[in-house]
């Protein structure tokens, strides 16, 4: 009491006073709440050595300042009583429950329950009932955390419909969950006015997890019960009637599962229990009706505000060029932020680049997030995750590593051919080592990867060259399957996949949705394939995404990932694929405006497949070289490319072929004022095209005829296909020409008056364009109208 008196003696107005910034209003609440706490931690002992009056006269004092302070309220009433004073509790009561809209009912029974009070000031002490409070101190710089502390909140509160007053706090290894129930705990604490029992069951420590009966005795000697019958069952039945009758929160910490901790959780009545998991408990929730709350990672921002609080403004500053690292590598868990932290706190500024390049390198990563404790090493807090396992889930795991990600499907989980893979996968999300962040997409954390791929490099090496054959033709062949949806005509030595399942979409939208959810996984696919030497696969899947990446605006994307195909190519593939790499990589840098770069591509794709013999990829390279010489302004010479282009498709009876020549041809004409020429090409292409499966030909003829017939003033002619061509392009999800057509034919609106139909396609093509990341919409619009 003495230390207590002491300590409040020190205190002198307003903590931190006149300074301002974020950093002194985070540790002004701190003192601040720290006074509160140690102000009423003195009247609670002041009235315990019968010191009531002194104790009656604090209470007041600090309500003035924190008025809504229960536990404060309590030591009044308590001293009241004490004092022989007790007609004024109820009145007293029912005045504050009004003022704050709280319930004060146990406040008065659990004033009233004292089995002895201090008489008066001076008069030797009286035993009053001990309350426990066994919280470990709170933590400081808990961030990102608000909305599950309140919904943590409203459960303990009992606020919750159709919910029990136990929350359950779960996530993955580090992620903060026993700071964040600390938290919470430290908040509500004050509505328990029989005290808080915490406990760690340690249901993950390499020792072994805590047992019901020790801790159901421990609890049971904290408060003051003993069971009539030593047995289990007696221990059981004695707690849960113990907590049916107080107001107590309980901290059930680490807990294994739902078995572990089900003993130890309170009946109905007042009491509540915040239980802390890796493992999803779902159990809880069925049974017990508990609130499931569950901690993500942090959001950088958070991650960055936890890293300013750990390591104070001063290193704050030093770390600024190496934040982004940080928070990246950390990957947004606590723990592992609070290391880093710690670490960069005890050293000398000079050696934190070369902690961040350790942190940097994933073969070093996790002995940089190691203090060399278990609850300080973020590889000793998975291992022990991991060990628990049974053998499907970590051969599951590890041939997760594997896969290139970022998400796996869950046809590509089908795909590793694992019995039991649907259960497997199950226990690795019940056990929060993977996470479901898009339906039937699986993701794991980079530092769960990081861990279990040290496992993956100890498996046979056959099996693991197995695993990574399994997964790229798994989705060699789906991309394949996407891609015939958006090019018909495409031709590659692929095959069919009879020992896969493979998507089959309906059309091309489905197609290019499919390729939006792969993305990411396909081109670390092409970079998996490429760090392992497999030829084959390093060249196939850039050919199966470019038209993705030309119809979704990546053309960089596709340009690095076809350089790749080039050179895997060159030592894999025979001169007609080779040649329709140059192909695709002329198209790609025809897309990029590089005209002399795309020519000359062409121009050595002509070469390997004349020098082959090919009569095919010579036509094609053809085709395309007409194409490129009229953007290039030469329509003369593209006529004598798309004529030998068309002689060659004749020959072969390619009849989409000799559709896209005519074309070519008549958009030479165009070119040249040769209207009517022109239109007899795209005519004759019309028949050919129409009705067939080649949408994306057929609507870029369809764009032609439509320019040819509004120099022809034939006005709704061209307008009519215009609007085909634009419906072709958007089931094609191709943005790029259909905002191109949009803008055609606003213009032809406008010719013939049709102002607001104009306008309307023009505020179309302002959608697209912004939907395609362009910035300057003007410059677009305009750009698009002056394309040949």
């Amino acid at each position: 009491m003495s230390a207590f008196r002491s300590a409040l003696g020190e205190w002198r107005g307003t903590a931190l006073e006149g300074l301002s910034g974020a950093g002194f209003d985070r540790k002004r609440i701190e003192l601040t709440t720290e006074l509160r706490e140690v102000t009423t931690a003195c009247a609670m002992a002041e009235l315990e050595c019968g010191k009531a009056h002194v104790a009656l006269q604090r209470a007041d004092s600090a309500m003035a300042r924190w008025p809504d302070d229960e536990m404060l309220l309590q030591t009044k009433v308590r001293a009241l009583h004490a004092l022989g004073r007790s007609a004024q509790v109820e009145p007293l009561l029912a005045h504050w429950g009004r003022r704050f809209d709280r319930p004060t009912m146990h406040l008065l029974l659990t004033a009233g329950s004292d089995t002895a009070a201090p008489a008066a000031d001076g008069a030797a002490p009286v035993p009053i009932r001990q309350v426990a409070r066994q919280l470990p101190s709170p933590p400081i710089g808990l961030v990102g955390r608000q909305a599950q502390l309140d919904r943590m909140a409203e459960t303990l509160a009992g606020r919750t419909p159709g919910r029990s007053r136990v929350a359950a706090l779960t996530g993955m290894p580090g992620v903060g969950k026993t700071f964040t129930a600390l938290k919470a705990a430290a908040l509500a604490e004050g509505n328990f006015p029989d005290g808080t029992l915490y406990v760690n069951l340690g249901g993950f420590s390499p020792g072994g997890p805590e047992q019901h009966g020790a801790v159901l005795a421990r609890f049971l000697n904290d408060l003051g019960v003993r069971p009539a019958t030593p047995t289990m069952d007696g221990m059981v039945s004695a707690y849960r009637t113990a907590l049916a009758h107080r107001s107590l929160l309980l901290v059930l910490d680490n807990a294994r599962d739902e078995d572990h901790v089900r003993p130890l959780l309170p009946g109905p009545g007042a009491s509540a229990a915040i239980v802390t998991s890796r493992r999803q408990l779902h159990g809880l929730v069925i049974r017990e009706g508990a609130e499931l709350v569950d901690l993500a990672p942090l959001y950088p921002h958070d991650a960055i505000e936890l890293l300013r609080i750990r390591l104070g403004e001063d290193r704050m500053r030093t770390a600024v060029p190496f934040v982004d690292d940080l928070v990246e590598h950390c990957g947004g868990l606590p723990l592992a932020l609070g290391i880093m932290a710690a670490r960069i706190r005890e050293r000398p500024s000079q050696a934190l680049a070369d902690m961040v390049r350790q942190l940097r390198q994933e073969r070093t990563r996790l002995r940089s997030l190691d203090l060399g404790s278990e609850s300080l090493s973020v590889r000793l807090q998975l291992e022990t995750s991991y060990k628990l396992l049974p053998k499907p889930a970590a051969n599951l795991l590890w041939r997760l590593t594997v896969h290139p990600g970022p998400t796996v499907s869950w046809a590509a989980l089908r795909a590793l051919d694992i019995d039991g893979v649907s259960d497997a996968v199950d226990e690795l999300m019940r056990m929060s080592l993977v996470t479901e962040p898009v339906f039937e997409r699986y993701s794991l954390h980079d530092l769960v990867r990081v861990y279990t791929s040290e496992f993956s490099d100890r498996q046979d090496e056959g099996e693991r060259e197995r695993v990574v054959e399994r997964v790229l033709h798994f989705l060699l062949h789906n991309a394949w399957a996407c891609d015939r949806k958006l090019d018909p005509a495409r031709r590659l030595p692929i095959g069919e996949a009879s020992d896969v399942e493979v998507v089959a979409p309906a059309h091309a939208g489905d197609a290019m949705a499919w390729f939006e959810a792969e993305y990411s996984t396909l081109t670390s696919a092409v970079g998996l394939a490429e760090e392992r030497g497999l030829d084959r696969y390093t060249w196939l899947l850039p050919m199966v995404l470019v038209t993705y990446q030309w119809r979704s605006g990546r053309h960089l994307d596709a340009l690095k990932y076809l350089k790749s195909a080039l050179e895997a190519a060159g030592r894999e593939a025979g001169p007609t694929d080779l040649a329709m790499v140059h192909r695709m990589l002329a198209g790609t840098y025809r897309s990029l405006a590089d005209l002399p770069r795309a020519t000359g591509e062409l121009r050595r794709a002509v070469r390997v497949s004349e020098d082959d013999g090919d009569v095919l990829g010579t036509a094609l390279g053809r085709h395309i070289l007409g194409v490129l010489l009229r953007e290039s302004g030469a329509p003369g010479e593209a006529l004598e490319h798309f004529g030998a282009a068309l002689s060659a498709f004749e020959q072969l009876g390619d009849h989409l072929g000799q559709g896209a020549a005519l074309n070519g041809i008549g958009n030479a004409r165009y070119d040249l004022g040769q209207y009517d020429a022109g239109l007899e090409h795209c005519l004759r292409s019309l028949v050919l095209l129409d009705g067939t499966d080649d949408l994306n030909g057929l609507a870029h003829l369809l764009f032609s005829l439509g320019r040819i017939r509004l120099e022809l003033r034939d006005h709704e002619a061209a307008i009519a296909d215009f609007e085909r061509a634009r419906g072709l392009y958007r089931s094609l999800a191709y943005g790029s020409r259909e905002a191109r057509t949009l803008i055609w034919l606003a213009d032809t609106f406008r010719s013939v008056g049709r102002v607001l139909e104009a306008e309307q396609a023009i505020q179309h093509t302002r959608t697209l364009l912004r939907e395609l990341g362009e910035s300057d919409l003007d410059a677009a619009v305009e750009r698009m109208m002056d394309l040949p």
